[in-house]
């Protein structure tokens, strides 16, 4: 069971991620800029790292095969809210390294389906789970005609809904969620798309004329002189090296920090209104045509939840799956698109789900508005037919074995409420009228069953395979893949990111379980891991990646092969030992890694097609001796001071000043014992090792001594 089986809801609306990007180098990090001008600020410096559903509603409920509803007359659930609910502090947005921001987690969300009874229309009924903190996946450059930015690219979220909450009786409301309850009453899965994220903030210009400018509009000359270091702010680094777009402030947000700190509070909040007016850059042309997505810095989000049998694995599906199929000379793309079969019990006929949610290129970033062409590029795509390729007919992928079996919608419209109203979830059965004469639909649906399905657009001049699956129907995936390793620490029940880190693998073939295949983990190589993170969407373009991967026997696993059990999982047993400080140039601490896996056979591994991203993530922490006794001066400024300047959430604890610091000693201190699922957990960033936070509370429990 899953988020691909039934009973299913359906939720569409939008999401806000507003990481700070400040630390988003690790030439910010060195101990040499601590001039704040200095700094690239990337397009959100001062963001908040809050991660949040924005205006989800439920907008389609499927009970079962052929059995499914988007009207609220039936069941009261559509047109409810999908919500992030906290008390105190809103889910966090958080890479792993500023050498990998390709596995952005989501840390301390609490969802909730329905159940907000302050609202007009709202139902009693709802469920509420806490989402188990995991990365996305799958990210690529969805739109064509986007911005060379995240708002053109597109990821999935998957993961678990734990520590469930209903209310559906005594009398339910909603025939779903009873439904949904009696089938998985202790976890659901989860599954989400994110897309066309606006991260493009309003520019502010600080620069010769600018500042002029603000002279001869009456803002004093002894001002004006105070916000010449603005004039030397950089947005990242050129080609060179250089710093790039000199005097470019991004958000409003930054601008008004900088000018308190500038400035002082009372002449910032006397000149403000001037210098943002003065400042304040042109908007790009041309402007973007409206969406809903508008608002900095906010995107499109659709997704599905359903149940979920076992509590492992957690992130994972274990499916089938089509891989992209590159085609020559064309902008238009399309990505991985995992999907299973299911054979009806009461008709024998046989199903096809899959998920083409974050699959389909788009013309422009966004499914929403396909008449402004937001939406999936069918024109470039062509008429799209799910088929199979006939292995008895000819062996490999061709058009000349593809056999339709299912057309999807060639409707812009049409396409859209599949993407929105139906979480980008397609569920077919084969089609008679496309099958060639002397072909049964069972047949058919045999060959369904054991041979490898793909997608293919027709189109002038010539058809185009877009999606193929293996040809011998395996797929691969770990569960878990971002890990955080802390050499020294046992690790166990209670502490998840000691010195070890156990990943399972699942392989399939066709849909079920692949026992007794061998499968390879490697290392990647400094050079390797060098050249992977600087292609990444998430870190790609960002200055200061080197000295990664090293030492390469801080990492270790046994190098025989895995052999996969009757499930089809394998597990790999990864141990950190103390890396050092490889990055002490750039004053980062740990080090990281990137394990890369396949199947150990070459014939299989040859015709395997895997995510570049299909790998494992490792931060390992250095391992540190400290004071027995840690002083401000023998110990703590040498690991607070930094989050002063590297997260502005932190800012207004002034960790880079000894009697500030004490001054706020106590809700300091709860933010750092918070657990790391706590949204409250500080710092945000989640990169202060155990033994670095182990002191910094030992230092505050010891009353902070200078």
């Amino acid at each position: 069971m899953s988020y691909l089986t039934y009973p299913r809801l359906h939720f569409s609306g939008g999401f806000l991620a507003d990481p700070s990007t400040v630390n988003n180098t690790p030439d910010n990090y060195t101990d040499k800029n601590d001039v704040i001008p200095k700094l690239q600020l990337y397009w959100n410096p001062n963001g908040t790292g809050i991660f949040d559903f924005q205006g989800c509603l439920v907008t389609k409920v499927v009970y079962g095969p052929g059995n499914e509803t988007t009207d609220p007359d039936v069941d009261p659930v559509i047109g409810q809210p999908v919500n992030a609910v906290y008390a105190m502090a809103a889910p966090k947005l958080v890479d792993l390294d500023p050498c990998q921001q390709n596995t952005s987690e989501i840390w301390g969300l609490s969802l909730q389906v329905a159940g907000i009874t302050a609202k007009p229309g709202s139902i009693s009924d709802f469920v509420r789970g806490d989402y188990v903190a995991g990365s996305y996946n799958a990210v690529w450059a969805q739109a064509i005609n986007g911005p060379r930015s995240s708002g053109s690219g597109c990821g999935v979220y998957q993961s678990s809904l734990t520590n469930l909450s209903w209310t559906t009786a005594p009398k339910p409301q909603s025939k779903f969620l009873s439904q949904l309850q009696q089938q998985s009453p202790k976890q659901l899965s989860v599954n989400f798309v994110v897309n066309a994220h606006n991260n493009a903030p309003v520019i502010y210009l600080f620069n010769t004329a600018t500042l002029r400018a603000l002279v001869t509009k009456g803002v004093p000359a002894n001002i004006v002189a105070k916000l010449e270091p603005m004039t030397q702010y950089s947005m990242g680094l050129d080609d060179q090296g250089k710093p790039a777009n000199l005097g470019q402030v991004p958000t409003e947000s930054y601008v008004n920090n900088r000018l308190t700190i500038l400035l002082g509070q009372a002449d910032a909040d006397t000149y403000r209104a001037t210098i943002l007016a003065t400042t304040l850059a042109p908007p790009p042309s041309p402007v973007p045509p409206p969406n809903i997505n508008t608002l900095f810095p906010t995107g499109l989000l659709t997704g599905t939840i359903g149940p979920l049998a076992t509590a492992i694995p957690m992130f994972y599906t274990p499916s089938r799956m089509m891989a992209p199929i590159k085609v020559p000379n064309s902008r238009a793309q399309c990505n991985f698109a995992p999907f299973c079969t299911q054979v009806l019990s009461n008709s024998n006929e046989v199903l096809i789900t899959v998920n083409l949610g974050n699959s389909l290129a788009t013309d422009k970033p966004g499914y929403n508005d396909p008449k402004q062409g937001f939406g999936v590029a069918l024109p470039a795509l062509g008429a799209l037919f799910l088929v199979y390729f006939d292995q008895k007919q000819e062996v490999g992928i061709s058009l000349k074995n593809a056999v339709s079996i299912a057309a999807l919608p060639n409707d812009p419209v049409q396409m859209a409420q599949l993407m929105t109203v139906s979480g980008g979830i397609l569920t077919v059965k084969v089609d008679p009228a496309l099958l060639p004469p002397g072909l049964t639909v069972q047949q058919a649906e045999q060959k369904v069953l054991t041979m490898p399905l793909g997608l293919i657009g027709r189109k002038a001049p010539a058809p185009v395979i877009w999606l193929a699956e293996n040809i011998n129907g395996y797929n691969l995936r770990a569960d878990q893949f971002v890990f955080r390793m802390n050499p020294g620490i046992p690790t166990g029940p209670d502490q998840a990111n000691g010195a070890t880190a156990l990943v399972r693998f699942y392989a399939t073939k066709f849909g079920q379980a692949a026992a007794n295949i061998k499968l390879q983990a490697t290392l990647m190589s400094p050079k390797d891991s060098v050249d992977y993170t600087k292609n990444t969407m998430g870190t790609g373009g960002t200055s200061g990646l080197k000295n990664i991967a090293i030492p390469q026997n801080a990492i270790s696993f046994s190098p025989t092969p895995l052999a996969t059990n009757e499930q089809g999982m394998a597990e790999l047993k990864i141990v950190g030992t103390d890396p050092g400080f490889p990055r002490a140039s750039q004053n980062i601490n740990g080090q990281i890694y990137f394990v890369r896996y396949n199947f150990a056979d070459q014939t299989i591994a040859k015709s395997y097609t895997q995510h570049p991203d299909d790998l494992i993530s490792i931060l390992l922490f250095s391992q540190q001796t400290f004071p027995d006794n840690p002083t401000w001066d023998n110990c703590i400024k040498f690991i607070l001071p930094q989050y002063a300047k590297l997260y502005p959430i932190m800012g207004r604890f002034k960790l880079d000043d000894y009697a500030t610091v004490v001054q706020y000693a106590e809700p300091i201190s709860v933010v750092l014992a918070k657990p790391m699922d706590d949204a409250l957990h500080m710092p945000v960033i989640r990169d202060l090792s155990i033994q670095r936070t182990q002191v910094i509370l030992k230092w505050f429990a010891n009353k902070t001594p200078k």
